[in-house]
C-alpha cells in the first residue's frame, strides 16, 4: 500500500494509538543499511502489529531510522602559553606610594594644657593626641561638636579633678614630602617634655601610624603599647565616636584600661 495515507486512514490509526511519522526522505533512497520499522494492520482483525524489514499485507506506515551521526572529533587542547610570567611591581621607594605620589604624613598641631585651674599635685600627667581634621590646628580643643564630646571623655574620666597635668595636641593627616620624619622629631620632642604616665592616642589612622603598625585596629585596642619609651593605650576619637556612637562603650573600656594603668604609673 502506498505511504500516502489517506484521511480515513490516518483517523483509524489515531483511533488505535498508532503513531504515524512521514519519511523525511523516498525509501528507494534511504542507504541500504537503514531498517524500516513497519506498522502491519491485520484487515481481518483491525489490529496492528510492530515489525521490522516486514512485508506488510495491509495499510503500512514505514519510518527508516536516520543514521546516526558521525562521532564529533574532539577540538585539540588549547597550545600552552609560553609568555614569560609578568614580573612583580618594583617596591616603591621610601617616603612615596605605589603609584608615585607620596606617603600621607602627619603634622603635630601646637599643643594645649588642658584643665590647668584644677590640676592637683601628684595626680597621673597624661598626653593625648587625637587624630584630626586640618581645621582643629587653629581651633581650641572643646570646640565644636567633636570638642565637647572629648571634654565630656575627659570629665568622665576625672581628668578634669584627679590628673596632675593634660596636654592635648591634635594629629592631622597630609600629604607633604618628608612629612613623617619631621612629624616624629615634633612627636618625641613633644613626649620627652611632657613625661607622661599615660599617652592616650585617639583614632584608628593615628593610632596605626604612631605604632608603626599594620595590624587592625580592634587588635590595637584593649591593651598598653610603649611609645617612645612611655606606657600608651589607644582608642577611638570623638568625630569617629559622633559618627558612630555605638562604639562609645568601647571608647569606655579603653578610657578605664588607661586610667588604671596611669594609676599605676603615678
Amino acid at each position: 500500500m502506498s505511504l500516502n495515507l489517506d484521511p480515513r486512514q490516518r483517523a483509524m490509526l489515531q483511533e488505535m494509538g498508532v503513531r504515524v511519522w512521514q519519511p523525511l526522505a523516498p525509501v528507494g533512497d534511504l542507504p541500504s543499511a537503514a531498517k524500516t520499522i513497519a506498522v502491519h494492520v491485520d484487515p481481518s482483525s483491525g489490529k496492528a502489529g510492530f515489525g521490522q524489514n516486514s512485508q506488510p499485507d495491509g495499510a503500512l506506515v514505514a519510518a527508516a531510522a536516520s543514521p546516526a551521526p558521525a562521532a564529533r572529533q574532539d577540538e585539540p587542547p588549547p597550545r600552552p602559553s609560553h609568555a614569560a610570567p609578568s614580573a612583580p611591581p618594583a617596591p616603591a621607594p621610601s617616603g612615596h606610594t605605589p603609584d608615585g605620589g607620596a606617603q600621607p604624613g602627619w603634622r603635630l598641631g601646637q599643643a594645649q594644657r588642658l584643665y590647668a585651674d584644677s590640676a592637683q599635685a601628684g595626680g597621673a600627667r597624661w598626653l593625648v593626641l587625637a587624630q584630626a581634621p586640618p581645621a582643629a590646628l587653629q581651633a581650641p580643643a572643646f570646640e565644636g561638636d567633636a570638642g565637647r564630646l572629648l571634654d565630656n571623655m575627659m570629665r568622665a574620666a576625672r581628668l578634669n579633678q584627679d590628673a596632675g597635668a593634660v596636654l592635648f595636641a591634635p594629629l592631622v593627616r597630609q600629604t607633604v614630602s618628608g612629612a613623617m620624619d619631621e612629624f616624629s622629631a615634633a612627636l618625641a620632642a613633644l613626649v620627652e617634655e611632657a613625661r607622661p604616665d599615660m599617652v592616650l592616642v585617639m583614632g584608628r589612622l593615628a593610632a596605626q601610624a604612631l605604632l608603626a603598625s599594620s595590624e587592625p585596629f580592634g587588635k590595637l585596642r584593649g591593651q598598653p603599647h610603649a611609645l617612645h619609651g612611655f606606657r600608651a593605650v589607644v582608642t577611638h576619637d570623638a568625630p569617629y565616636l559622633l559618627r558612630c556612637p555605638h562604639d562609645k562603650a568601647k571608647a569606655w573600656d579603653d578610657l578605664c584600661l588607661a586610667m588604671s594603668l596611669a594609676a599605676r604609673e603615678s
